[in-house]
């Protein structure tokens, strides 16, 4: 409104417009979260540490992240992430989307059935004619 720092807005602009578009490939985003984890493990949460298994970039524009984890990261290790990615990939003046998908326990979640095995619910198959 009063014209000050005027001079500063163009390039704030771009520099948000450039960490809009980009993109980070998996490797490289699972090498620099693992130098990341190695350094500053997330906190125990009931008991049990998270891990974090691996990360993928799933969009831009704006950029989303998806972590893929044993356990929930509290919200402040999520915003150290945000932070870091910003500080290390150039992200500064864009929004990054953070979210997180958690592996469910196999004990507890019903597998497909092998190829070889009878379903209960369905008849078996059969091979050819009778």
């Amino acid at each position: 409104m009063t014209g000050r720092h005027m001079e500063r807005l163009v390039p704030a602009i771009e520099t948000s417009l450039s960490g809009w578009n980009q993109r980070i490939s998996t490797g490289q985003l699972n090498n620099w979260l693992k130098e990341l984890v190695a350094a500053t493990p997330p906190p125990v949460r009931g008991g049990k540490q998270p891990k974090i298994l691996f990360a993928t970039q799933a969009g831009a524009r704006p950029p989303h992240f998806i972590l893929f984890t044993t356990g929930f990261l509290e919200e402040n290790y999520r915003r150290f992430i945000e932070r870091r990615l910003r500080e290390d990939f150039g992200f500064e003046g864009t929004p990054v989307h953070i979210s997180m998908r958690i592996r469910e326990k196999k004990n507890g979640v019903p597998g497909r059935a092998s190829k070889g095995s009878v379903r209960p619910d369905r008849k078996p198959r059969g091979g050819g004619r009778r």
